[in-house]
């Protein structure tokens, strides 16, 4: 953290961000709708999503994965590239899997 400083942390935090909203969109787009606020000024690196059918069986197959991420019955699933330590590689693969369950 201190050897890269905070700038350039949130700097990798709003690309991977927007790199997550754009692969949702792409591969997703009929089946989820971001509830987040799309303004990075406005929110972290987390998102929200609502899907258009229960989360409980979507977030079990994304854990199942090894995908961390967290659920809001009774559809919302929460994705959060950290940028300390998430990948864009690792981002693509998590909106892989959801496209593949969705």
């Amino acid at each position: 953290f201190s050897s890269v400083g905070m700038p350039s942390i949130r700097r990798k935090g709003v690309t991977l961000t927007a790199y997550l909203i754009v692969l949702l969109e792409a591969r997703c787009g009929a089946h989820v709708s971001i509830v987040t606020p799309r303004e990075p000024k406005s929110r972290g690196c987390q998102l929200s999503v609502q899907l258009d059918r229960p989360v409980k069986p979507v977030f079990a197959a994304m854990s199942e994965a090894g995908i961390v991420c967290d659920m809001r019955e009774p559809d919302v699933i929460r994705l959060a590239p950290c940028p300390l330590y998430n990948t864009f590689s690792e981002v693509h693969t998590a909106v892989d899997k959801l496209a593949k369950l969705l």
